[in-house]
């Protein structure tokens, strides 16, 4: 596992919500938006456990994370790209990254507040980074993440909710 996607799960396993299985009798489709995110200037463990103390930098378009974002072993944020997606449950879809990296995905569940979603991440060389199964909270994005060297990392930020009906 990349040494990155252990801290984020690690992190963020508490927030993520347990859903039901059910599906959505009234429609199937759901909005996915993926968020980009090259990280850089690494902190200490240090910095890390004392959060409160530091000051990162993150791009406004990304503001919104900044909590879950301060949590994370850098000091540094940029939005590299958006990709918003409308897909279809249990369809089984592919989204290439502006940095070449394909994301492949299936909605496997939806009710009216949470997704159910498979992911697989592979980087530009085809290697997989991440293959999981993610429960999304419709008003909250999920974030994971790769090293990217030493000194940088790529998370993306992804946030999957039913579409308007």
């Amino acid at each position: 596992m990349y040494p990155l996607i252990a801290v984020i799960v690690a992190i963020l396993s508490a927030g993520i919500a347990k859903a039901d299985q059910g599906d959505t009798a009234a429609g199937n489709t759901i909005n996915l938006s993926i968020r980009t995110i090259h990280a850089s200037d690494p902190s200490t463990s240090d910095e890390v456990r004392s959060a409160v103390e530091r000051t990162i930098r993150v791009d406004n378009d990304i503001r919104d994370l900044e909590s879950k974002l301060s949590q994370l072993p850098f000091e540094n944020f940029q939005l590299v790209s958006t990709k918003e997606e409308v897909v279809t449950l249990k369809t089984r879809d592919s989204l290439k990254l502006a940095n070449g990296h394909l994301l492949t995905f299936r909605p496997i569940y939806m009710d009216e507040k949470k997704v159910g979603l498979w992911l697989n991440w592979r980087d530009e060389e085809g290697d997989e980074i991440l293959n999981t199964r993610i429960h999304f909270d419709a008003t909250d994005s999920v974030l994971t993440g790769t090293d990217c060297s030493h000194d940088k990392g790529l998370i993306l930020a992804i946030k999957a909710a039913p579409a308007a009906r």
